[in-house]
């Protein structure tokens, strides 16, 4: 059997020749819509001024900018010509920027107006505005004909953390865990993208390659909705409707957001079938709603050194779930203490392990960190995710807590991630972060940080919010926050994830 080789030069090879009349729509400060065959030319000329830079294959193109037509067409630009797409979150802080910039060796970069990086000290020999100017410069290119031929393990894409323990680490993502991710993402029991679906990518594209969703859905010639910089609820409500979408994806807070929007507006979002989130558990009353207007809810869980979705939950009985591995993966529950393998019976309580097709291997120039997170066991590398999860009989994760994030109280654990899902659940609540703070006598215990719902500011108690956990029966009285704060707006990572290392200094100055 031919050794076909799985390049992301083959999804593009789709593009061009197969769906030259599906479209690409992207928001900027405007509407853009483009087909696939305008937007191959674009690559094809975008790969020529790549090309004319004098790189060399393996060498590595920087990108900041949002879900825009220009940040699409540097994947398939850079990756087909054999270089490195660099992918730096926007919003990172301009000394991680300097930091990831220098870590990784990037040549040049390609930049949205709004991030001047000039006077930042790099490694980089050109910095190129993703404007007007550049597009213009761009369409006067002569189209490449041939791409230079490329081995699927060859490195397309290099991803950074967000950094939440330390400095931001590299993550080299290949053509083959490109292609095998983005092709696993049609699955019906994954994503189940189709030329038939409009998709409204609201994950960034900085980050892990927007969960490889571009790619999957320019391999199957849907459309595909960039929603642009900082899209809000108002947004992506006008996209949904106007596009026709089909599937959405992002994260839990985007639809909290959007959800208490859309039911104050007229929008008709019909057209909407399934949402995908993913991280942890996503609060029950986004699921309800979306059910109700006769949306279903995704629940997948991966994370940078996954290459993003690795499993998928589909039920919507049991949506608290993070579901089974996808195909390629495989994963075993080990004891935190002694490393030892756990019974998948749905109680015992251990960290997760993966690995498999699209799974990373290590730290980019990080041998030390990658000595502690990755471990070889036979001719198999496994990844030791932070979580601490329980697995049924049948597969299905259920994460307890982030390893980190446990309250070990009087010698018992209490999971944050349970309590902050009970609080929110309470019609007056709009989000919460929960963290242990010392305790002379019991070790740690749990203080809260909530943020009320605009209507009920002001005219919300601690102890209302103690006495409905303690009504719903679910957790022993030791588990209830010691101290219940409220606050206006929850410290986030630059991928929007709770940031708890913020909220931990927080609470021990209120």
């Amino acid at each position: 059997m031919y050794d076909f080789p799985l390049t992301i030069q083959h999804i593009f090879w789709r593009v061009e020749k197969l769906y030259p009349e599906s479209e690409i729509v992207s928001r900027s400060d405007k509407i853009e819509k483009m087909s696939y065959r305008d937007f191959s030319l674009r690559v094809r000329k975008l790969s020529s001024f790549l090309k004319s830079l004098k790189l060399e294959k393996g060498d590595k193109v920087a990108s900041i900018e949002w879900n825009t037509r220009r940040h699409l067409e540097l994947y398939f630009a850079t990756t087909n010509m054999g270089y490195v797409l660099h992918t730096i979150n926007v919003r990172f802080h301009p000394n991680e920027i300097e930091y990831v910039i220098n870590h990784a060796g990037d040549k040049f970069a390609f930049v949205s107006p709004e991030f001047a990086i000039d006077k930042l000290k790099t490694s980089l020999s050109g910095i190129f505005y993703l404007d007007e100017n550049f597009d213009k410069a761009i369409n006067m290119q002569k189209p490449i004909e041939d791409f230079p031929p490329l081995d699927e393990k060859d490195e397309a894409v290099i991803c950074y953390t967000s950094g939440t323990t330390g400095k931001p680490k590299g993550i080299m993502y290949t053509h083959r865990s490109i292609y095998i991710h983005s092709l696993t993402l049609l699955a019906k029991d994954a994503v189940g993208i189709s030329r038939n679906d409009s998709i409204l990518v609201v994950v960034p594209m900085f980050h892990i390659n927007g969960w490889d969703l571009p790619f999957s859905a320019l391999m199957t010639g849907a459309k595909l909705v960039l929603p642009g910089p900082r899209p809000r609820s108002k947004d992506l409500a006008e996209l949904i409707e106007k596009e026709k979408v089909t599937i959405a994806v992002g994260a839990p807070t985007i639809w909290i957001d959007f959800l208490n929007f859309i039911e104050k507006e007229n929008y008709d979002i019909s057209s909407l079938k399934t949402v995908v989130t993913g991280g942890a558990e996503p609060p029950k009353i986004v699921a309800e709603k979306l059910n109700k207007m006769g949306i279903r809810l995704y629940h997948a869980w991966g994370m940078t050194e996954t290459e993003a979705i690795t499993t998928v939950n589909q039920d919507q009985e049991k949506i608290s779930s993070q579901g089974i591995p996808l195909p390629g993966i495989e994963m075993k529950l080990i004891n935190l203490d002694q490393e030892k393998e756990l019974p998948w019976d749905g109680s015992s309580v251990g960290e997760l392990w993966v690995s498999g097709a699209w799974v990373a291997k290590e730290y980019y120039k990080e041998a030390e960190k990658t000595k502690e997170t990755f471990r070889t066991i036979g001719n198999r590398i496994w990844l030791r995710t932070g979580d601490i999860v329980t697995i049924d009989k049948y597969g299905n994760i259920k994460i307890v807590d982030r390893a980190k994030d446990l309250i070990k109280s009087g010698g018992e654990w209490i999971s944050s991630i349970d309590l902050e899902n009970a609080i929110m659940s309470y019609y007056k609540v709009f989000e919460a972060a929960v963290v242990g703070i010392k305790d002379e006598k019991w070790g740690e215990r749990p203080v809260a940080l909530v943020v009320p719902k605009k209507d009920y500011e002001g005219k919300i108690t601690e102890n209302e919010i103690k006495e409905y956990l303690i009504s719903l029966n679910r957790f022993p009285k030791w588990w209830i926050p010691d101290k219940i704060l409220f606050i206006n707006e929850l410290p986030k990572t630059s991928t929007g994830k709770l940031d708890k290392k913020v909220i931990r200094e927080l609470v021990k100055n209120m």
